[in-house]
């Protein structure tokens, strides 16, 4: 299988200098064939040279900005349609790699070859507060780290069903897309929206499983990466969610689904063995915290 590792990046050298890191410390993963490769969508010309003087050991490539996360993204897909490759994972550049993340991909496209897109649902991250959910520690003194360390666990009955996103304010569903078919790639996000693209894209996708165009997996897996939420300027930050801004989201998400019909509850969930548990993420993210070679 050949992987394209999409590295999407717009700001913070140093954030990109430990997702490079995490990508060379993964396991050897003999069925992937991995291409990663540094997507620069900035208007940032400055940082655009910083990239480029860092000598990064990846191959990088500036795609055209309109300043929204949605237009980087799509361009990562645009990329992976011209390669050879079969899947595509892309990476915010705040964002880490776990060592299992190869393992994990290809444990879960071993068993399920005709997947087309994989969401996950828990979140391992890094912030500036202290999550009261899952395992928690602090990699340095501050930062916090909220950890999953199951996977088999109930997740709640599943069938077709009303979105919770329908409900009043914000609507925002816990779901990162981890994998994507060439076939799944060919789906755009809104390339207009400050905040908020993936969860509406997450909808697009519903839509398409629903109409049997494509095949859309959740797993319960929590070993391929982690969130880094403590930027004070995040795309959060940049783009604060405004009631217009959760009012235009729902619109256009009413135009893919049915109400009835709205929920990622009825998408087939996938439950594997963690390849790393919680304490061992722990002895892994302390670890590259403490190392000085990307800051």
């Amino acid at each position: 299988m050949k992987l394209f590792l999409a590295l999407l990046t717009h700001h913070k050298l140093d954030r990109l200098k430990r997702l490079v890191k995490t990508v060379e410390l993964q396991y050897p993963e003999e069925s992937i064939e991995l291409t990663p490769v540094i997507v620069v969508n900035t208007l940032n010309d400055d940082y655009y040279q910083e990239v480029l003087d860092a000598n990064l050991p990846f191959e990088v490539v500036r795609t055209e900005s309109n300043g929204k996360p949605g237009k980087g993204k799509n361009s990562c897909m645009e990329l992976f349609l011209q390669s050879d490759c079969d899947f595509m994972t892309q990476i915010d550049g705040d964002d880490f790699l776990y060592p299992t993340f190869l393992r994990s991909i290809a444990n879960h496209v071993n068993h399920y070859p005709d997947i087309d897109v994989l969401g996950r649902i828990p979140l391992d991250y890094v912030s500036k507060t202290k999550s009261e959910l899952g395992y928690t520690f602090m990699p340095d003194e501050d930062t916090h780290a909220a950890v999953w360390g199951v996977s088999l666990c109930n997740f709640g009955e599943r069938y077709p069903s009303r979105g919770n996103w329908l409900n009043p304010g914000n609507p925002i569903f816990c779901v990162r897309f981890m994998l994507h078919s060439r076939r799944s790639a060919e789906i755009r996000m809104h390339e207009d929206i400050g905040n908020g693209e993936d969860h509406l894209y997450g909808i697009q996708l519903l839509a398409e499983h629903i109409k049997g165009n494509l095949r859309f997996f959740l797993t319960a897996s929590s070993d391929f990466s982690v969130i880094d939420k403590s930027l004070d300027n995040n795309i959060q930050v940049e783009f604060p969610q405004t009631e217009k801004d959760n009012n235009i989201l729902k619109a256009r998400m009413s135009l893919y689904v049915s109400e009835n019909r709205s929920s990622f509850d009825e998408l087939p969930l996938i439950f594997k063995d963690l390849l790393l548990n919680q304490f061992e993420k722990e002895q892994f993210i302390k670890s590259l915290f403490k190392d000085e070679s990307w800051r």
